[in-house]
């Protein structure tokens, strides 16, 4: 029996939208953004997309929860081609994690300031302290003023 081929099937962008989970302007976007290439068009101008465009699709979801700006998931994107380029996603994936590792010292530093002012408050309650506002006001227009140090001093 004679092997048939069979072309891949084409999508529409609609078609592409629901099987990605994306809306068409999302994917418009992507291709300005050049993370989706140009699709091919029929001859009235609609677009076509192989059905791998829906795993690039994913891989850009993916990429963007994990913290990727659309430039970061273009070079990473490129590094698909040779060992330079996988260097260079290397580097990227490195500043991510030096990054995310600055931002969990920063939360990490809201959250004392914040258990800072909580305690404060429930001091105050405990105390029946007579006050005409919370004393916590008073904090956060000194901390307005001034950069948080976690260990309760402001700088300035």
């Amino acid at each position: 029996m004679p092997r048939q081929h069979t072309t891949p099937r084409l999508l529409t962008i609609g078609a592409l939208a629901s099987r990605a989970g994306l809306s068409r302007d999302t994917i418009r976007f992507y291709e300005r953004e050049a993370v989706l290439p140009q699709p091919a068009r029929t001859p009235a101008g609609y677009r076509l997309y192989g059905p791998e465009t829906v795993e690039r699709l994913r891989f850009i979801k993916r990429a963007q929860a994990l913290g990727f700006s659309l430039p970061e998931i273009r070079e990473v994107l490129g590094g698909y081609q040779d060992r330079e380029e996988c260097r260079r996603v290397q580097r990227l994936l490195e500043q991510k994690i030096a990054q995310l590792n600055q931002k969990m010292r920063d939360m990490q530093t809201l959250r004392e300031v914040l258990h800072r002012y909580l305690t404060a408050c429930q001091q105050a309650l405990q105390d029946r302290q007579a006050f005409a506002v919370c004393p916590v006001l008073p904090m956060l227009q000194e901390a307005a003023a001034f950069p948080l140090d976690p260990g309760g001093e402001s700088r300035g």
